[in-house]
């Protein structure tokens, strides 16, 4: 977003002045304002103009990366004087991001609801503070062609790891109750290690791919362990970040090595189908609500009617950008969709006895519809 947009959003929250405090490769808040990368604290603050308050070790690549029109340091403030005066780090640190933010002329100033207690504690005795829960959501939802071509980028490498990982299952044998490549058993650590060395290939990170088989991939969200089994879904859920931009991808497969059950590929037609009928729903004006609720519908037309711990047991998607799951929502809260949001579309279906079915894509909302940006085939059996 243009650093005017930015601007003028914080102004539309009703304060002089928001103030973020973190570091910016977990605070996406943090990344988002000031474009500078640093794995140690930070503030930023948007008023008139951005200003950030870094270390003075990190003046001059603040200069040269950030987004601000002011970069200033904590000597400025005299912080290791203030650190023997008020006997502590912290104390000295409220102190002076107090001093920084009056030198702005700011009297009413927005925190967000997670601010450190410590910090809000000195801010409100100086100004008039409000909290604001999520204050840039709404901002950061509606993505720039920039920020959807990176998107798009991370995504490319996402179905490359996803390509290693099918081709894995590809080669692999059945014997007994385990697929076999190579000699050795085939397991849900080897595929994510193979998975995990491609993508720091393509300079992306990820934390927690997700290749279960079995009945275990009947829990949407176990990470999968041991053997991977014949004839039984297996779950792939991938979701890398860029080390450079920070923007995320998201894309799920299922797929069977062998002859999967009758019950097994039902299932996959119908969370097939549900998809579609998602992708079909989704447009600028529409809420994610409605999205979700033609996902139910499709299930429940198809006799997939279980919610509870069976069956579609969550939303539909989600929004991905510097984080992996923000906003807008596709569940039965999710709000109006807007052009060029970036979402999931990722219905499943879960049985304890039987397995999990889940395949998720992500997609750019547009006017009159959306531009999926997964390219990846969507096929059970491989062979």
């Amino acid at each position: 977003m243009s650093r005017d947009s930015l601007i003028n959003a914080v102004r539309s929250l009703g304060v002089d002045g928001l103030l973020l405090v973190g570091d910016s490769i977990c605070d996406a808040d943090v990344c988002y304002a000031s474009g500078f990368l640093s794995s140690d604290r930070f503030a930023v603050l948007i008023s008139d103009r951005i200003y950030i308050l870094v270390s003075s070790m990190e003046r001059y690549r603040a200069l040269a990366e950030s987004r601000a029109d002011v970069v200033e340091t904590t000597s400025d403030y005299s912080m290791r004087s203030k650190i023997a005066e008020l006997g502590g780090l912290e104390m000295a640190y409220a102190n002076v991001i107090e001093e920084f933010v009056s030198a702005r002329g700011i009297a009413r100033l927005g925190l967000r609801t997670n601010t450190p207690a410590y910090l809000y504690r000195s801010l409100m005795e100086h100004f008039d503070v409000v909290l604001l829960e999520k204050p840039l959501e709404k901002v950061r939802a509606v993505k720039t062609p920039e920020e959807i071509a990176a998107i798009k980028d991370v995504q490319r490498s996402c179905e490359s790891a996803m390509a290693v990982a099918v081709q894995l299952i590809r080669k692999s044998r059945p014997s007994g109750e385990m697929l076999i490549l190579d000699g050795t058993p085939l397991t849900s650590e080897r595929v994510r290690r193979a998975v995990e060395l491609r993508l720091a290939g393509l300079g992306c990170e990820t934390l927690d791919t997700i290749v279960c088989g079995g009945l275990m991939s009947s829990s949407p969200h176990s990470r999968g362990s041991g053997p991977l089994p014949p004839d039984m879904p297996i779950v792939i859920d991938i979701f890398p970040r860029s080390k450079s931009s920070r923007y995320f991808a998201d894309m799920t497969r299922t797929v069977v090595r062998g002859e999967p059950s009758a019950e097994i590929m039902e299932m996959y037609s119908a969370v097939k189908t549900a998809q579609d009928a998602a992708m079909g729903c989704i447009k600028d004006g529409v809420s994610g609500a409605d999205v979700h609720e033609a996902v139910c519908r499709t299930f429940d037309d198809l006799g997939y009617t279980e919610r509870e711990e069976r069956g579609f047991i969550h939303s539909t998607g989600h929004g991905v950008g510097l984080s992996i799951h923000e906003s807008p929502s596709l569940s039965e809260h999710g709000e109006m969709l807007r052009s060029c949001n970036v979402v999931t579309v990722e219905p499943g279906l879960y049985y304890p006895d039987v397995g999990g079915v889940r395949l998720e894509d992500l997609v750019v909302v547009r006017e009159n519809g959306c531009d999926n940006l997964t390219a990846f085939e969507r096929e059970l059996v491989i062979r």
